[in-house]
């Protein structure tokens, strides 16, 4: 029998100072559709709009969120000006990834050029724009441009204004700076900032908006979700389609990666969250936000529980999620016989939800242009040595996800490895 941990939530201790900074009379009150913490977790970004009608970034930074004493409290690192509203936001740094089994070996990240074998024309060019160090914040506008600024030196490093509509999505890959835009003028962009922001390839296989997209953390996968039960997920090497997930019976808001990218969760206002392998393309499992479960015709309709925005927890123990239902949920990912929620938390007016790489930290944006900061308390049982191969077998040893169901092992342990052992029961 599967033991659950103990969720807990409180207020931070700062949580009234950003609360007072972002309702003074400076701002006007916005739909915060996107909050974002840098992946060193130092920095927050909020859109918001002045009392003059601009539109503008606030990134915060804290050096220790659950700080009590004064000294450390969080402070404004720079205001953003914008040209129109924020709709998405995201940081990209560029990292190196080291073998987790040989400490002295390297994997250097290459330019999504490289990885398709094309020759680069700029190999003895100097480039415009240096993307190989520093922390950047990208902010799709409602314009249809992407502004690019280096937190660092808070310089707008570059501009990109290939979309003709809201850039309602962006998404950094976790190493080598590659991003993916979707906007409402139907099409997905990718571009590489290591090549001076080319853009080397759109996909507009729609005649809808795109809601967002992202990138798994192997960077091997890309999922795309909209209107009309869109999911779709993308091989991003070869771009082509792989699987188109059908399940949903509302429009699909969010979708979120496993850190192994085995699993992907999606979001809907049908008021659930799927779970998806991204190896077989099954169903593994649904989270209700209603129960009983609404009916088709209800649940495809205005429901009143519209599921906004969704995040896997540290170690993928749990999927948050914000609901118009003012409530913020927890769910467990391997319990075989839970399909609701074991904690959740009042936040009236939720849209949007993000945490920090140590788990402890949550932000959730709201309809009031407020962000409101949590801390997370989990009493959990570490890892099992067998949930630890499983990682690592799908994310950093050398064999293809898609040919785990041909290995020479018995058909328990495959089954493990595809996650079946999570199914419903």
């Amino acid at each position: 029998m599967t033991t659950h941990t103990l969720v807990t939530s409180n207020p931070l201790p700062l949580n009234q100072s950003l609360q007072n900074y972002l309702l003074s009379s400076t701002f006007l009150p916005n739909n915060v559709w996107k909050t974002t913490f840098s992946p060193c977790s130092h920095y927050l970004a909020i859109p918001k709009q002045t009392i003059y009608g601009g539109d503008c970034i606030v990134l915060i930074y804290c050096s220790n969120w659950h700080a009590t004493n004064k000294t450390d409290e969080l402070y404004v690192h720079e205001e953003f000006s914008c040209s129109s509203p924020v709709w998405s936001l995201a940081f990209g740094q560029r990292t190196i990834r080291s073998d987790l089994f040989n400490e002295n070996c390297f994997s250097v990240p290459l330019t999504r050029r490289e990885l398709l074998g094309r020759r680069r024309s700029t190999l003895s060019v100097n480039h415009r724009f240096d993307f190989t160090k520093n922390l950047f914040l990208a902010a799709g506008l409602a314009d249809g441009k992407i502004n690019i600024w280096n937190v660092d030196t808070r310089e707008l490093t570059l501009t990109l204004a290939d979309h003709q509509s809201t850039v309602c999505g962006l998404a950094f890959t976790s190493c080598t700076m590659q991003l993916a835009s979707c906007s409402h003028d139907t099409t997905i962009k990718l571009w590489d900032l290591l090549d001076d922001g080319n853009m080397y390839k759109t996909l507009d296989n729609w005649t809808h908006v795109i809601n967002t997209v992202k990138w798994s953390p192997n960077e091997k996968l890309l999922c795309a979700v909209g209107p009309h039960e869109l999911v779709v997920l993308y091989d991003t090497t070869t771009w082509e389609e792989i699987y188109k997930f059908d399940g949903h019976l509302h429009n699909v808001v969010d979708c979120a990666f496993s850190s192994d990218s085995a699993l992907l969760a999606t979001a809907s206002f049908d008021t659930r969250i799927l779970l998806w392998s991204t190896i077989t393309g099954e169903l593994l499992k649904e989270f209700l936000h209603k129960i009983p479960k609404p009916l088709k015709i209800y649940a495809g309709g205005e429901n009143g529980s519209f599921v906004r925005s969704i995040v896997f927890t540290k170690f993928d123990q749990y999927l948050i999620s914000t609901c118009d239902d003012n409530c913020i949920r927890w769910f467990p990912i391997e319990s075989t016989r839970r399909t609701e929620s074991i904690y959740q938390q009042t936040q009236n007016n939720a849209l949007c939800v993000a945490t920090i790489p140590d788990g402890k930290t949550m932000a959730v944006g709201t309809r009031t242009g407020q962000v409101h900061l949590w801390s997370i308390f989990s009493k959990f049982q570490p890892r099992s040595l067998k949930s630890c191969c499983r990682y690592l077998i799908n994310s950093q040893l050398s064999i293809k996800q898609k040919d785990i169901v041909h290995l020479a092992i018995s058909q328990y342990l495959i089954n493990y490895l595809l996650y079946r052992d999570i199914q419903a029961k």
